[in-house]
């Protein structure tokens, strides 16, 4: 476990394992780099060097009391890669972490990164006309950019996602640690990073990704994505691959991890 500060300050928390090729992994909110990857960046760093960050406000980062867009965290990500001297990363976005490897790419280019890995990352959260792939199926946008401001009210609300979020739905002692974990991430941080999700339609940027893809989906059994997104994301992405995981929700990574980790050292050796 290591820090380093940002130029803002802020403290930044990542974990560094490993040597060889860099793979930089970038969770899902709230899901926090030591308790959400435990089951890939042990055995991932046999093969490469792991590093796994907490985004500012989340996990063991710092919390200051501004900086809660993805503009913000892509500037976050430069900084860890200029300060750790990280050249031809393989840079893994899960979710909310895909998103910032969009505007990573988009804001500061391709220079430090060889290939991308989007893991269960919908470029748009809400339904909208033409498009085939919000959210559970059926996501209005009231109701997506509301989200913020419902969990403002009740925190609780966001416990149900992980019903959704795994095919086998963690019970007990699981459930109350990885509940617990998210409570790492202070509510209005959450709210804040929800509120600018719901904004965002980043479809016009898929077809101009720069370098080799992999796009890592839970499919037909997933919840969260239940439609053909990553099929869609493959047809929309030049030099991208497609890696379906059938026995998993929104969360290959947790539920698939042998598959997962073999696929993800496989793309760090070949792609």
């Amino acid at each position: 476990m290591a820090y380093l500060t940002l130029s803002d300050g802020v403290p930044l928390y990542y974990r560094d394992e490993g040597k060889g090729r860099p793979l930089v992994l970038l969770h899902a909110l709230m899901f926090n780099a030591d308790f959400f990857w435990q089951k890939n960046t042990p055995v991932l760093a046999e093969d490469c060097r792991v590093i796994a960050v907490d985004s500012r406000g989340q996990g063991l980062s710092g919390k200051p009391n501004h900086g809660y867009t993805i503009e913000q965290f892509a500037a976050d990500l430069q900084e860890l890669l200029v300060q750790l001297d990280l050249r031809d990363v393989v840079l893994g976005g899960l979710s909310l972490g895909g998103f910032t490897s969009l505007e990573y790419l988009k804001n500061f280019g391709s220079e430090r990164i060889g290939a991308l890995v989007l893991m269960e990352m919908t470029p748009r959260l809400s339904s909208t006309p033409g498009w085939e792939h919000p959210t559970f199926g059926d996501f209005p946008e009231e109701a997506a950019r509301g989200y913020g401001a419902g969990l403002r009210a009740d925190r609780s609300i966001y416990n149900d996602f992980f019903g959704a979020a795994f095919l086998s739905p963690p019970e007990g002692d699981e459930l109350e640690a990885m509940i617990a974990q998210t409570y790492l991430t202070p509510t209005d941080v959450a709210a804040d990073v929800i509120d600018r999700m719901a904004e965002l339609d980043v479809r016009d940027q898929l077809p101009q990704i720069p370098v080799p893809t992999s796009l890592f989906y839970g499919y037909p059994n997933n919840r969260v994505l239940p439609t053909a997104l990553g099929q869609w994301m493959q047809q929309q992405i030049p030099d991208s691959e497609l890696v379906l995981f059938e026995n998993s929700s929104h969360s290959p990574f947790w539920e698939e991890p042998d598959k997962f980790n073999q696929e993800l050292a496989r793309v760090v050796r070949d792609r």
